[in-house]
């Protein structure tokens, strides 16, 4: 298995901090030299980073409103009987 192939192979685990020590330390020396794979990696840091802080804050009132809205009115056009 290839360096980069490795390397994807464990970008999660990586991210997550979840690999055994002799593990990461070769995945961290991959990435030390190849470009491409350091892009992937930051970039799902970064998505990670995101998706986290995105999680963290409640959704807006109107999206409430308007799933009762959709809710009820399909309540209404709902009772075809199929």
């Amino acid at each position: 298995m290839s360096g980069c192939e490795s390397a994807v192979e464990y970008v999660y685990q990586y991210i997550d901090d979840e690999l055994t020590y002799t593990r990461r330390e070769r995945i961290k020396w991959h990435l030390r030299r190849c470009g491409h794979c350091m892009s992937a990696f930051e970039f799902e840091e970064l998505l990670k980073a995101k998706i986290a802080e995105a999680g963290k804050s409640e959704p807006p009132a109107e999206l409430f409103d308007t799933l009762r809205a959709l809710i009820e009115q399909e309540r209404k056009t709902g009772d075809s009987g199929c």
